[in-house]
């Protein structure tokens, strides 16, 4: 309580006690929070567990003609507090209503406490009072700046991870210094501790706004640290031409300051709230292939079918389902038809792809119109239009006026679906591609330069946000709850709506670099971004493309879109892949579906050690991936048990899978050294004393995908599994002995032949039964220990 008072500036006590730090007057309040809305202010002011959280923020709209505030002398107030339930369960709301004397712009503030959660969410209510359209550009539901006498109190900040519009910008994990402010679009998480409470303030929803969060660190006075009063402010913005009409209300969507035991927690289960808030239902992830990597824009039918007929004979058996057409195959923008290099037409090619036990997928960019087409000669007014109202040329980075945008051939331009027609239009386009044509998964693009580029609309008075989930509620709804929606967008606007999110920068030609030197690469995407999957969308970390790659730059590579959980796609020319990287590649087959936690998050921007906790019915363990990013020196990493969520009073065993050898014993810490441009990926299994499960050669969550079943019986001495593969494979399982066996050239340490399968000795510590999937995808081996070991 001391710390508390202490750190409030005497500017600040008119709302906080002094001896307390808390509000004198709390309006709502449950176990952790108390807020406070001062009716003679205009200010929100908030507590945690008897700490100021939140002080005199106000709400404020940005209009074409000024500001408006809460905080502003012509509003009168009045407070409501009443019960609430929705799909963050029940609690409480503070309401606050501010009545705007001039008669143009009311605010209605919303605090809401909820009973089962560790949060405060706020939202802001504008709604026009006046008999003319008003122009909001953005509305600031909270707003608590230092120089202006409130603030966002957490001490100890260390460190902060940012996040970026697009999938293309990843976000970054940053140390704030004094002086700076720190913007982020849709959440920002601070950290102090691994071991200490998390923060993380976010938007729930972005349905009319897309969401950004601005922190402003000071100085402290009495030491070279940061001040513990940050500068916080959440904005939620529309465009410069948004209309609000008379009588008309635009929402800021929801603000939510989300706390948990470690920073971790708070960001997954900050996701889990908007998971929760949308109602979230995803279809299964995306095994499968583009044809980007390979072919780029210059694709053809008999090239697709080639790769499919290769990855029905290859990859089908381990998982491999889709087959995805990307840019190239059309014969313009807004016009879907297959060109010359696919003459049987786009229907034909996903029937033929269906005859091999594949599914068909087609890359769309649905709102770029060309020049020339149907849409542009005959219905121009379905096409986004400037404030002078001619037609807005559009492109990545393109400058109307300029000479790139002068020889621009042909000219594109957006399509603008707040025009019934334009609307219709997109309706039928992928009413046609998933019904007709019989495309299972379709994969958007090329939005950021489109509908978001555009500066007024036909329809004025939808916002940016509002206008892009509408456009995935056409998409879903025309194609159908079953199939998969890819967006590679602002997946915080789509969320609910889409199945999977592009959440990293593709930067051809694929090498190294792609997935591990930048801070957008697919490593450093896939550990700022892991929170999101499952939780609100299926990260998709693009594809896995091996034959630029060394064999361990490939192993690497591979491991790191397995770890992240999401899609699985591969992008080579697979009828070339050598058998070394074909093999990789059937280890990564299927996507196992769940995101490794990345250990070394605040650490660094680039993280490197990423855990995954795998849990079966017949067991649980960790998969450990330790990345070397230098391509030129070799690394070693220390590693503490309980970094990992393990108890380091515990002893564990811990296998190697690239290497397919016993990697050791552990206790409290240990280390791992890696050869550049490497990983090391380790099974972590408690050591129980008895012979156990350690690692497979199938897939790299060894033991997740290719186990049915395995138990020890003591009465028996006897270990048995089920092991299940493709039919006509072979693959080992590892088994661990608590006890040592010394090699002799003599029994036990031969081949030793059951039916469907071979056991042999392969470390002091280690047996392998090599599991063969003769006629059938599932084999039942059992090991009896007294007999094998002749006791």
């Amino acid at each position: 309580m001391a710390l508390a008072s202490a750190s409030v500036p005497v500017g600040l006590r008119h709302t906080f006690g002094a001896a307390t730090g808390q509000p004198t007057a709390p309006q709502v309040q449950n176990a952790l929070f108390g807020v406070h809305f001062a009716e003679a202010s205009g200010k929100l002011s908030a507590w945690r567990k008897g700490a100021p959280l939140l002080t005199n923020a106000v709400a404020r709209a940005v209009t074409a003609t000024g500001v408006r505030s809460t905080g502003d002398s012509d509003y009168t107030r009045e407070i409501e507090v009443k019960p609430v339930a929705d799909a963050l369960g029940a609690g409480k709301q503070l309401i606050a209503r501010c009545a705007d004397g001039r008669k143009q712009l009311d605010f209605e503030v919303r605090a809401t406490l909820y009973d089962r959660l560790d949060a405060l969410v706020v939202e802001v209510i504008c709604r026009n009072v006046s008999r003319e359209p008003i122009v909001i550009s953005s509305v600031e539901p909270v707003r608590a700046l230092r120089e202006e006498d409130a603030a966002c109190l957490w001490p100890g900040v260390s460190r902060v991870l940012t996040n970026g519009q697009m999938y293309s910008d990843a976000g970054k994990v940053r140390e704030p210094k004094p002086g700076e402010n720190i913007k982020t679009w849709w959440d920002l998480a601070f950290y102090t501790c691994d071991d200490k409470d998390g923060l993380v303030v976010g938007y729930l929803e972005n349905n009319s706004s897309q969401g950004r969060i601005t922190a402003g660190f000071g100085k402290a006075e009495s030491s070279a640290g940061l001040d513990d009063r940050i500068s916080l402010v959440a904005e939620s913005t529309y465009e410069q031409q948004f209309v609000l009409k008379p009588g008309a209300s635009v929402s800021s969507d929801r603000v939510m300051f989300n706390f948990a035991p470690n920073p971790f927690a708070a960001l997954e289960s900050y996701a889990q709230a908007i998971g929760d808030v949308h109602k979230v239902r995803l279809n299964q992830p995306i095994n499968g292939w583009c044809s980007w990597f390979s072919f780029f824009g210059a694709t053809s039918e008999a090239e697709v079918l080639r790769q499919a007929e290769f990855a029905a004979r290859h990859l089908k058996p381990f998982g491999f389902e889709y087959m995805q057409v990307d840019d190239g195959f059309y014969r313009a923008f807004g016009d879907w038809e297959g060109n010359d290099r696919f003459p049987h037409g786009m229907k034909w090619l996903a029937g033929q792809i269906r005859k091999l036990g594949l599914k068909p997928g087609l890359w769309l960019a649905p709102y770029v119109i060309a020049e020339g087409t149907e849409i542009h000669r005959q219905h121009p007014d379905w096409l986004i239009h400037r404030v002078d109202g001619k037609l807005k040329q559009i492109g990545p980075g393109l400058v109307e006026g300029s000479k790139e945008a002068e020889q621009q051939t042909p000219k594109l331009y957006a399509l603008d679906i707040t025009n019934a027609g334009a609307a219709d239009w997109m309706r039928r386009l992928f009413d046609t591609v998933a019904n007709d044509w019989g495309y299972d998964f379709i994969k958007i693009d090329f939005v950021e330069w489109t509908i978001l580029a555009a500066e007024r609309y036909y329809d004025p008075t939808v916002t940016k946000a509002t206008i892009y989930r509408r456009g995935c509620e056409i998409m879903r709804q025309a194609m159908g709850p079953h199939r998969h929606l890819l967006d590679c967008g602002p997946g915080p606007v789509s969320v609910g709506l889409i199945d999977s999110m592009r959440i990293e920068l593709d930067q051809p030609p694929v090498t190294w670099h792609q997935y591990f030197l930048h801070s957008t690469s697919t490593a450093p995407a896939a550990a700022k971004r892991y929170y999101y999957h499952n939780r609100t969308w299926i990260n998709d970390a693009d594809h896995v493309v091996l034959s630029n790659l060394t064999v361990p730059q490939a192993q690497a590579a591979a491991t790191i879109v397995s770890l992240s959980g999401g899609n699985m796609i591969a992008g080579d020319r697979m009828t070339d892949l050598d058998v070394p990287r074909l093999e990789i590649l059937k280890k990564v087959f299927p996507s196992f579906g769940e995101a490794a936690r990345p250990i070394d998050l605040f650490e660094r921007d680039k993280p490197e050690i990423f855990a995954l906790r795998v849990k079966k019915k017949f067991g649980e363990w960790l998969v450990l991936g330790i990345f070397n990013a230098d391509e030129k020196s070799p690394a070693e990493k220390v590693i503490a048990l309980d970094r990992l969520g393990l108890d380091a009073s515990k002893t564990y065993v811990a296998f190697d899978f690239w290497k397919q050898k016993f990697f050791g014993e552990l206790r409290g810490q240990f280390s791992v050294r890696l050869e550049p441009a490497s990983v090391v990926l380790l099974a972590i299994h408690e050591r129980r004393g008895v012979p156990q499960l350690i690692s497979t050669g199938r897939h790299v969550t060894q033991g997740g995908v290719e186990l049915e079943s395995i138990a020890w019986n003591a009465a028996t001495t006897t270990l048995s599994g089920i092991s299940l593969g493709p039919s006509g494979t072979v693959h080992s399982v590892f088994l661990y002995l608590p006890d040592k066996h010394p090699w002799v050239q003599a029994d036990p340490f031969l081949f030793y032949d059951f039916p469907g399968y071979t056991l042999k000795i392969m470390e002091e510590n280690i047996l392998r039964v090599q599991v063969r999937f003769d006629k059938t995808g599932r084999v039942p081996w059992e090991v009896d220990m007294g007999k094998f070991f002749g006791k």
